[in-house]
Formats: C-alpha cells, sequence, structure tokens
C-alpha cells in the first residue's frame, strides 16, 4: 500500500508540473520564438528551430551533444500521433519534462528517507523557484540538463542502500553529457564517489563513448551537427560578469525572482530582460518574505549537510556538483539566471536535507512561508515579464524597472 501511495502521489505531482508548465507557456507572446536574447539572453529561436526543423542549423550540438536528436524525435511523435503543429507539440515536450523533473525530485526526496508530506513539500517549493517558474515555459535546454542531474543525485542516493550495477552509471553519466557538456560533472562525481578509480575511468570512458557514438547518428539525420566536445567560441563568455552579483543571482534568484529589467544587449538596439543587477527580494514584498526564508532554510540546509552522518556518499556528490555549478558560472556566465535550472534543485535539496535533522519543524515552516510567498512574488513578476515583452518588440526604454 505504501508504495501505491507514493505512486499516486508522485503522478499527482507530476501531472500538475506538466499542466502549470503548458499554461505558463500559453500566456507567452508567439513571437518569442523567433527572436534571441530577450528571454534571460536565452537561444528560444535557435532552440525552437532545433526541435522542430530537422533542417536548422544544429552547431550547439558542440555543447548540448543529443538535445536536438531527443526533442526533435519527441516533437515530431507528438506531432504525428496527436495531429497538432509545431509550437503545441513543442510546448507539450516542455511539460513532459518539467513532470519528469519533478517526480524525479519526489522519488530524490524519498530515497533520502523524507516523510511524504515533507518530500512533497520541497516538491512544491522547487515547482514555484524562479528557476522552474521561468524554464520551464520555454524551449531550451536547461529542463533536460537539470533532469539529468537529478538522475545522477538519485543514482547517488540510492547507492547508499544498495549496489547499481555499472550500466545504471553509464547511462547517467551519459545522460548528464548529453544535453550539456558541463553538466557530465555530476555523472563523474556520481561515479568517482561510488567506485574504485580505475572503474570509475572506464565507466567515464564507456559513457562516452555512447554519446559519441549517439551523435554520430544525430550527424546523419542532422547534418548541421557540430562536433561534440568542441570549446570553440565559449572563451568570448568567460570572466564577464561580477562575482559578486553571481554569488547573489545563484544563492538568490534561483528561488527568488527579483525585479526585472531590461537593459543593453549585445548592442544598444537589442536590448534583453536581465536580474544579474537586480537587489535579491526586490520585486515585491512577498519577494523580501521569501527571501528571508530561503536564507534560513539555506542556513539549515548547510548546517544539516555537516551535522548528518548518513548519507555520505550522497552529500558529497551534491556538495561538489554545487561547488563545481558554482564555480563555473563565477568562470563562465553574463546573465547567471540562464543557467539557474542546473543549480536551483541543487539548493532546494540542500535546504530540504534539515527535515533529516532535529530541526525538521523549523525547516518544515520556513518552507511553508517560503511556498506561499515565493509563489505569490514569481507568479507576479512571470506576469509583469509577458507584459515587459512588448515593449522589447518594439524597442522600448532601455533600463526601464518593472514597477
Amino acid at each position: 500500500m505504501s508504495a501505491w501511495k507514493d505512486i499516486v502521489l508522485g503522478l499527482l505531482l507530476a501531472v500538475s508540473a506538466g499542466l502549470l508548465s503548458y499554461a505558463g507557456a500559453s500566456q507567452i507572446d508567439r513571437e518569442l520564438l523567433n527572436v534571441d536574447d530577450v528571454w534571460f539572453q536565452a537561444d528560444i529561436k535557435r532552440v525552437y528551430s532545433n526541435m522542430t526543423n530537422r533542417w536548422a542549423n544544429h552547431y550547439r550540438a558542440t555543447v548540448h551533444p543529443l538535445f536536438s536528436l531527443t526533442t526533435f524525435a519527441t516533437v515530431r511523435a507528438l506531432q504525428a500521433a496527436l495531429r497538432i503543429d509545431g509550437m503545441t507539440a513543442v510546448r507539450i515536450t516542455c511539460g513532459m519534462v518539467a513532470s519528469f523533473w519533478t517526480i524525479a525530485l519526489f522519488v530524490l526526496f524519498r530515497h533520502l528517507g523524507c516523510r511524504r508530506f515533507d518530500a512533497s513539500l520541497f516538491c512544491l517549493v522547487a515547482l514555484c523557484s524562479a528557476s522552474a517558474v521561468f524554464w520551464f515555459v520555454v524551449p531550451e535546454t536547461y529542463a533536460l540538463g537539470s533532469l539529468a542531474i537529478l538522475l545522477a543525485l538519485n543514482l547517488a542516493a540510492a547507492a547508499e542502500t544498495h549496489t547499481p550495477s555499472q550500466w545504471h552509471y553509464i547511462a547517467v553519466s551519459a545522460a548528464t553529457l548529453s544535453f550539456s557538456v558541463t553538466n557530465w560533472m555530476a555523472g563523474l562525481v556520481a561515479t568517482v564517489v561510488s567506485h574504485p578509480w580505475r572503474t570509475a575511468v572506464r565507466i567515464s570512458l564507456l559513457a562516452l563513448a555512447l554519446v559519441l557514438g549517439l551523435w554520430g547518428v544525430q550527424r546523419v539525420f542532422f547534418p548541421s551537427s557540430g562536433f561534440t566536445l568542441s570549446t570553440k567560441g565559449e572563451m568570448t563568455y568567460t570572466m564577464r560578469a561580477n562575482p559578486l552579483s553571481v554569488v547573489n543571482a545563484f544563492a538568490l534568484h534561483s528561488m527568488v525572482m527579483p525585479t526585472v529589467r531590461i537593459v543593453p544587449g549585445e548592442t544598444p538596439e537589442q536590448p534583453v530582460m536581465s536580474v544579474q543587477r537586480s537587489w535579491p527580494g526586490s520585486g515585491s514584498a512577498w519577494g523580501m518574505i521569501a527571501t528571508g526564508a530561503w536564507i534560513g532554510l539555506l542556513g539549515l540546509g548547510i548546517w544539516s549537510t555537516w551535522s548528518l552522518t548518513s548519507h555520505r556518499q550522497f552529500r558529497l556528490v551534491l556538495g561538489l556538483t554545487l561547488a563545481g555549478q558554482l564555480i563555473l558560472h563565477l568562470l563562465y556566465s553574463e546573465e547567471t539566471f540562464l543557467y539557474s535550472l542546473h543549480y536551483g534543485p541543487l539548493l532546494v535539496v540542500l535546504a530540504g536535507l534539515g527535515i533529516l535533522t532535529r530541526v525538521r519543524i523549523i525547516t518544515l515552516s520556513l518552507a511553508g512561508v517560503l511556498l506561499l510567498s515565493v509563489g505569490v512574488n514569481n507568479w507576479v513578476q512571470y506576469q509583469k515579464v509577458l507584459e515587459l515583452f512588448p515593449q522589447y518588440m518594439s524597442h522600448g526604454v532601455v533600463d526601464r524597472i518593472s514597477k
């Protein structure tokens, strides 16, 4: 009976996530699919074309090796089965990823020994986070990358109680590499922590070979696919953000959406939306409350990480992956929020570790306050962003602040 309760509860959360993703995407102006950079520097036009057009330019396979192969096949299958247009199929695909992501997060908390109520509460907190609200509604690579990272964390948590086969590690390591090459750090860490170094090297090489083999298949169907693992052109994006603004965006903006600004892009005539220099919680009074609750939860989570005596390997994987993500974006980012779905869930899991300690009641209380306040704040900010987009299309005033 307990297994059925988990299945039913997990499915309810997953369906809710998928419906919220689809509903949020349906509110966005169709013209957003025809422009890049405006949505916090996201390449929405390019990604949408990669998901729907075999003959589009798939050159970003250099850093997102199997994104085109995975999403194009899914979109085409949905179009054929449901007789729908490409945009609707893309929205359903985004909703499906949000659903699987939610299931992965719920299963992870249950793997760690969290009660159903606790796991559900933190899944809802994650779904209301700024990273989820703003990135599950647009076609981008980050949702699949985030899902792959959660699979690596699930594998690390499962390894605490039994021994997964090496094929599990190969598959998960390949998945983390498939959608963003930098996310391979999660698969590599999960493998290294659980195996002797020779075995870890063998597993990692087999995962790399699997991805390269599938990339070869992808190249047949998408001739413009770039060469996998090539770093040509990526150095232009290094060291372009103030470290303090990166830490601020990394720790706080991924949960609580602050004031959204329209600022100059690559050229003054190409403004983009940005939160890189926004003050934490500046979006609303609810945002200030949410920021306070979130800081409290992160503090309890960090304390719990050092206090727990169980889940040693999992805590090591979580800590090293979080550290790797932070170092990466200190070196490589301009709009840190662009990548927030990769590290945002890791912070939610870190904050959730408090429910495994004697501060469980305090953790749950703060999570309840956060869920209410961040839900209201991020919904309000999302609506303001939808209102800002027409200003972009008409080349509105740069530096205008949403109020």
